[in-house]
């Protein structure tokens, strides 16, 4: 069961803060994204340059777990058969799964497994057997 899931990027300067909150909330099902509020807080980068956090999070289980579903039919086969097949770079082990989506491509409404630096970071949590891969699988229908 998933219990919670978290949205978080960094928006630079030259970016536009309304469209890297679109992204984050075309993550999000329709019927959701007007009753969500995305959060942005600008702070000093690394070389005094001024960046802003954007993030959101969901901590209502049913929510939270529509979220998931909806993402998870966003991300195409491919990506989802790269999280099936290398499930230890995505899943902690414990209780949480790490995804890290092209924030250009959410823009879009499209969910893309990027290693790149423009991303999208999604953590979601869920209930589960500790160490359990099978279930995993199962609670997020990779499987």
């Amino acid at each position: 069961m998933i219990t919670a899931i978290s949205f978080s990027t960094i928006a630079h300067s030259t970016e536009d803060i309304s469209k890297v909150e679109t992204a984050i909330l075309n993550l999000l099902p329709d019927s959701m994204r007007r009753s969500q509020t995305v959060s942005a807080q600008e702070v000093v980068g690394h070389h005094g340059n001024p960046i802003w956090l954007v993030a959101l999070g969901v901590r209502e289980k049913a929510s939270a777990g529509e979220i998931s579903e909806y993402i998870m039919r966003l991300i195409p086969v491919a990506d989802r058969l790269r999280i099936r097949d290398q499930l230890d770079l995505f899943y902690d082990g414990r209780s949480t799964l790490f995804l890290r989506l092209d924030k250009q491509n959410a823009f879009l409404r499209e969910a893309r497994l990027s290693s790149g630096d423009d991303v999208i970071r999604v953590k979601i949590s869920f209930i589960g057997k500790r160490g359990d891969r099978g279930e995993v699988l199962k609670v997020f229908g990779l499987y």
